[in-house]
């Protein structure tokens, strides 16, 4: 069971979860073992409109935000995309006025369907994924939160065609849970 001495907030940026099976393994696990609110980007912004001031508010009531998302093409989903375009706003997020979410602590959850050696020179994905993750997460540290730890996991690909597994994907999931449970009770 989480401890829930700070109040922590995953936003959940995969489109469709109803077509997922790590991402929604991985909330469900979540949700059935801890006291983290999931906020589920393809829920709360149907239609890709974006509440702006009710995002906001999210965040700045939360001390630890979990980003939580798989990898497409090596940065988030598209719907990520649009949401931190939005919400991630001058004097909100950045400029003169923009501290609302300096110092607060940031964990990333990725899912990811490549293999993790396939992030390098040569191989299909070309660069480490480390690489990739710089350029995703320009808007976090332009608004100065701090990016504590990752919670990684390779091989999430449970579609048959493309030589994936239900079963195993399942398995990772429950493996990466626990590992992103641990961090935030040590961040509590």
């Amino acid at each position: 069971m989480t401890n829930t001495n700070s109040n922590v907030l995953l936003i959940s940026g995969h489109p469709d979860l109803q077509r997922s099976i790590a991402n929604s393994e991985i909330l469900k696990l979540l949700a059935s073992t801890s006291q983290i609110k999931i906020h589920k980007l393809d829920q709360a912004c149907q239609g890709f409109q974006v509440d702006v001031a009710a995002e906001q508010a999210l965040l700045t009531q939360a001390d630890i935000i979990v980003f939580q998302f798989p990898l497409y093409w090596s940065t988030y989903p598209a719907l990520m995309k649009l949401w931190f375009d939005e919400v991630f706003t001058y004097n909100f997020a950045f400029g003169p006025n923009g501290d609302k979410l300096k110092g607060k602590k940031v964990l990333l959850s990725i899912t990811c369907g490549a293999t993790e050696n396939s992030y390098q020179p040569g191989e299909f994905n070309f660069l480490p994924l480390e690489q990739y993750l710089q350029a995703a997460m320009h808007p976090v540290k332009a608004a100065q939160m701090d990016i504590i730890d990752s919670v990684i996991t390779f091989e999430m690909n449970s579609t048959p065609d493309e030589g994936g597994d239900q079963n195993s994907v399942i398995q990772l999931a429950q493996q990466h849970v626990e590992r992103l449970t641990h961090l935030i009770n040590q961040l509590n």
